[in-house]
């Protein structure tokens, strides 16, 4: 048992923090007093938040996340997705918490991610001119790329509806590190040596299980799973059943589960 008390639930790309609305439901069964933030301006709809958004840095949402994990009375288990995952690093660089994970992370600077499958999703994005001062635009076909196998099409359907635009400058931030003068994609791992846990998904077309690995050997003290037939959303429907038991495992063997339910 510990004194952990809260989590701190970071979602991804395109996502709203109420898209957590299972994972949540999970970490309260648990015992965790759990914390969904919504990235900055990701709470308007896709056209409305479409230029708020676009130029918004890694950094602005780190800000947010290291103010919302502060303004908690125990340092929080932190954990994010995709992007969310990413972001979940550069919080716990610069905040004090009980435990860090990432689940299918983004690339951070200095990790290869030049993979096919990934560069073919964002490619056209790129091809713009400035794209960094353009919105993301969620389509299908990218979207569905990370849920094929973990989730049904209903369900992913109904997610798509929700979606709203996301950064072109943060996503400039991580796939040109080398342009980027304020390093926002830079991870200062040495700050982190607390427990460290790292998902990937066999499958995941989105974030390959090569950058997951990656991510987790650049941590002194990390446990690495890779989930089987599973791709980007193992946070999602049936599948984070399987994804909770191995957070369960990794919670009790580091002395991280709440010492009663909330």
């Amino acid at each position: 048992m510990s004194d952990v008390e809260h989590v701190v639930l970071i979602h991804g790309t395109w996502g709203r923090g109420s898209h957590f609305h299972e994972a949540r439901a999970a970490f309260e069964e648990r015992g965790f007093v759990v914390h969904t933030p919504t990235l900055r301006h990701h709470e308007l709809s896709l056209e409305d938040g479409a230029a708020q958004i676009a130029g918004l840095s890694l950094t602005d949402y780190a800000d947010d996340l290291v103010e919302v994990c502060e303004s908690l009375d125990s340092p929080p288990l932190i954990l994010g997705h995709s992007l969310g995952g990413l972001l979940a690093q550069l919080v716990a660089a610069r905040t004090e918490h009980a435990g860090l994970i990432g689940v299918c992370p983004a690339p951070a600077a200095g990790i290869f991610a030049i993979y096919p499958s990934m560069s073919r999703l964002f490619l056209s994005h790129y091809l713009q001119a400035r794209p960094w001062t353009k919105p993301l635009r969620p389509t299908w076909e990218k979207f569905h790329v990370g849920g094929r196998i973990t989730q049904t099409e209903e369900d992913s359907r109904a997610l798509f509806a929700d979606l709203v635009c996301e950064s072109g400058r943060a996503y400039c931030e991580m796939a040109f590190p080398q342009l980027d003068r304020r390093k926002a994609s830079r991870v200062d791992y040495s700050t982190i040596d607390g427990p460290v846990l790292i998902f990937g998904g066999a499958q995941d077309r989105t974030v390959v299980p090569a950058v997951c690995r990656a991510t987790a050997a650049k941590y002194r003290n990390a446990t690495y799973q890779e989930l089987l037939d599973a791709d980007h959303m193992i946070l999602f429907g049936d599948i984070l059943h399987t994804t909770m038991s191995h957070i369960d495992n990794w919670l009790m063997t580091n002395k991280l589960t709440p010492s009663s339910p909330s």
